[in-house]
């Protein structure tokens, strides 16, 4: 059986690493990049560089039986793919590409968002010489890179705007309300309920006529599906937000030989990086069940445990209950990622 994943994210480089120990299965993981890279920790590698070479790890170095194709997706069929460079059939694909992180400004200047580690040195960069650095987005990612900012630079005067009434707005009320009472309390001004829609050569203008001055904008707000690559699908395969549409066994709809994994699919769920896991986990098995011509396993959404960071030590654990304070969360988060890259060994 021929195996093709696109995307190398935490759900595709999992389930590469698991079917290449599978026996009359052959993969190939197709991505634009060479190597996985281990996205939570990104806020960390914005004030130590060097941290990018704990979490980023090329491909070839743990997956010994996979073939690799770094090169751009063009097209997907039912049958086939195609990049730049070639078309390849294949019996079942795996789409996990996950999403984009689109800036909605016309003048993007000094503005970054932290899709990568490139994206981290040039923030790392500009961030030394600021008096003055807003956030754009009070979500987790705004929320961890406004905690590391705190800790490595209290004296910059930062600011979080946010389109919604509270930080962390899609979480428990108990965890927005610590992330707020400490920023605050560290002198981090917040506005909600508004959103950037200019820049003006550092003049950040608001919708409803606030004027933001700031040397560096990160812009942690806002998703896109961006499916390009299968223009050819039925509208049925994707939600008005345009991310794929899965079946309860995370096929395409009913397309057999074809799954969706990770922060693509329409799922309602928060997207984390231990949902993307699970999912790899039933993808694995179903194609596992399909080569021995066994029932497929269905794919349950529930609670699974989160960290959110507020510097090295501070944060909040949330699992059924909120958990917020110093030392156990920075201690769990770093388990967390030490776990994972060592699952990748």
């Amino acid at each position: 059986m021929k195996v093709i994943i696109v995307g190398g994210g935490f759900c595709g480089a999992l389930i590469a690493k698991k079917l290449e120990k599978v026996k009359n299965i052959s993969t190939t993981l197709v991505d634009k990049k060479s190597y996985f890279e281990y996205q939570p920790s990104l806020p960390k590698a914005i004030f130590k560089p060097s941290y990018i070479l704990k979490i980023r790890k090329e491909y070839s170095s743990f997956l010994k039986n996979t073939k690799i194709i770094v090169d751009t997706i063009k097209k997907v069929s039912k049958n086939y793919i195609e990049t730049t460079k070639s078309k390849i059939s294949f019996d079942i694909l795996v789409i996990s590409t996950g999403i984009d992180y689109p800036i909605y400004l016309k003048n993007k200047e000094n503005v970054h968002i932290l899709k990568n580690g490139y994206e981290a040195l040039e923030i790392s960069k500009k961030i030394k010489n600021s008096s003055n650095v807003l956030i754009v987005g009070g979500g987790v990612i705004g929320t961890e890179v406004a905690g590391e900012i705190v800790e490595k630079y209290p004296n910059i005067n930062l600011t979080i705007i946010h389109s919604q009434n509270k930080i962390l707005n899609r979480l428990p009320i108990d965890s927005s309300e610590y992330a707020l009472n400490y920023f605050i309390k560290n002198g981090v001004e917040i506005i909600f309920n508004d959103k950037v829609i200019k820049n003006k050569n550092g003049v950040f203008v608001t919708k409803k006529g606030r004027k933001i001055s700031a040397d560096l904008c990160i812009w942690c707000a806002g998703i896109k599906y961006n499916p390009y690559f299968m223009k050819n699908f039925s509208d049925f395969c994707f939600s008005k937000r345009n991310a794929l549409n899965v079946n309860e066994y995370l096929q395409l709809n009913s397309l057999k030989n074809i799954f969706i994994g990770g922060d693509i699919t329409s799922i309602i769920e928060e997207k984390t990086a231990r949902k993307s896991e699970i999912h790899a986990k039933i993808i694995v098995k179903n194609i596992k069940n399909i080569l021995n011509e066994r029932p497929l396993l269905p794919y349950r959404t529930g609670t699974s445990p989160m960290v959110i960071g507020l510097g090295d030590w501070r944060g909040i654990i949330i699992y059924k209950y909120v958990f917020p304070g110093l030392f156990i969360p920075g201690i769990l988060k770093w388990l967390i990622q030490w776990w994972f890259i060592r699952t990748l060994r």
